[in-house]
């Protein structure tokens, strides 16, 4: 999570040594491609994830270190570096058992969004995202792209893919052509249907 008052974490201990991470915007974003990819298993993604995360592999350069130790310095980052901590905590009742969610529906993705994001940062920040590869965090990246005004391409789809569709007389070609918008923006998978 982003700071303004301290500075920003990119290192982490694991069996007394300390390990650089590189919280790059790319190479979490590559990471999110790898834990998202289905034919890799998970103590997989979390031994190549790590290997991206610190440039390195833990296992070979600390015979102390085993599979356990490694498992819980990649959840630490993930929760303490890459993911607020109130995205993957759900709401609980007083008892403290976990309140059931809403399905939230997906509106905007980063790998299939990459053009209107890179667009965007240049429009209103004059980031060319390319050229800050390697460079600029991913909790500085993140802050930038929920801030991006309203007038921004990125804003405008997301907007869209939000948007609710009209109800009452006179609403159909409004709905019409908001569905025609919906079809154009959707992310793949995702079935528009008029009046969802």
């Amino acid at each position: 999570m982003l700071s303004l008052g301290y500075p920003l974490e990119n290192e982490i201990e694991i069996n007394g040594n300390t390990y650089p991470v590189d919280m790059s915007y790319d190479n979490i974003i590559r990471l999110f491609d790898l834990l998202e990819d289905k034919d890799i298993d998970s103590l997989s993604k979390v031994f190549v994830g790590m290997t991206m995360l610190l440039d390195c592999n833990v296992l070979e350069e600390d015979e102390s270190c085993d599979e356990e130790t490694l498992i819980s310095a990649f959840l630490t980052i993930r929760t303490e570096f890459i993911i607020e901590k109130s995205d993957i905590e759900a709401p609980k009742d007083l008892k403290g058992n976990p309140l059931p969610q809403p399905k939230s529906k997906e509106t905007y993705s980063l790998k299939h969004d990459a053009d209107y994001i890179y667009a965007s940062f240049i429009q209103a920040y004059g980031i060319d995202l390319i050229e800050v590869r390697g460079e600029l965090d991913w909790r500085k990246f993140n802050a930038l792209l929920q801030g991006l005004p309203s007038d921004t391409k990125f804003k405008e789809v997301v907007e869209i893919r939000q948007r609710p569709y009209e109800k009452g007389k006179g609403t159909q070609d409004s709905n019409r052509n908001l569905d025609k918008l919906k079809n154009i923006y959707a992310l793949p998978g995702q079935n528009v249907k008029e009046g969802e």
